[in-house]
């Protein structure tokens, strides 16, 4: 639930000092003024939605007409608010997590974006995530460790693990970030019940940290019950 309040969240990881792209939320899609300090170009997003839902090659801004435009469609396909961010261009990075007292850092993955056609803004959207055989989903594809400098690898883990805490998951999740051109990580999601597909970026990380898919599930199941227990 905290999650899905994507504000929220936000306000809590620079509450404690960890780096998300500076927002404003948008409550009103008819009057409303832009932060003098958001630098276009800007991706906007429903505020409570998850899975990629309402993101799409629309989604990135780089106007005040075209922040107006897309302010309106988020409220009238999906009645809430919208938040908007300032855009990172740079690699897509994500890291699994699973335990409760000693949680587990699977090594960080990568979604590959190099070969998306140039027509396409470089964002895991909808179809990225879900529409199998678009160009999007074909040409994003996942990477797992990803090949990133020591300390950068350490501060995205170090990161993602304060996240999980801060956001209070259980069990399993991921954190997904944006690394800038100068090996800035800023944190754009916490989703504390990823996609458990046996060929879904979890599972992959799980593989890489030495688990069967059949032994991560078992260890999620496990993790649950320590907490009943």
């Amino acid at each position: 639930g905290t999650a899905l309040n994507k504000v929220r969240v936000k306000e809590t990881l620079l509450y404690h000092g960890l780096t998300t792209p500076r927002y404003q939320l948008i409550e009103n899609p008819v009057k409303f003024t832009v932060d003098p300090s958001l630098t276009f170009p800007l991706i906007v997003k429903p505020a409570h939605e998850d899975a990629s839902i309402g993101i799409d090659s629309r989604s990135i801004v780089r106007s005040i007409a075209e922040l107006r435009r897309r302010v309106r469609h988020i409220y009238e396909q999906f009645d809430q608010a919208a938040l908007v961010e300032e855009y990172i261009d740079g690699r897509e990075l994500n890291v699994g997590i699973m335990g409760n007292k000693k949680p587990a850092v699977f090594p960080i993955s990568e979604i590959d974006m190099s070969t998306l056609p140039k027509q396409y803004p470089r964002i895991i959207s909808y179809n990225a995530k879900w529409l199998m055989g678009s160009d999007e989903y074909e040409h994003t594809k996942g990477v797992c460790p990803a090949d990133l400098p020591a300390d950068v690898a350490a501060k995205v883990r170090e990161m993602a693990l304060a996240a999980y805490k801060l956001v209070g998951c259980r069990d399993y999740a991921r954190v997904d970030f944006r690394l800038s051109p100068d090996d800035v990580p800023y944190i754009l999601e916490v989703n504390p019940n990823p996609d458990l597909s046996d060929d879904a970026g979890f599972a992959r990380a799980g593989k890489a940290y030495g688990c069967t898919f059949e032994q991560l599930i078992g260890k999620i199941v496990e993790c649950a019950l320590e907490r009943i227990s």
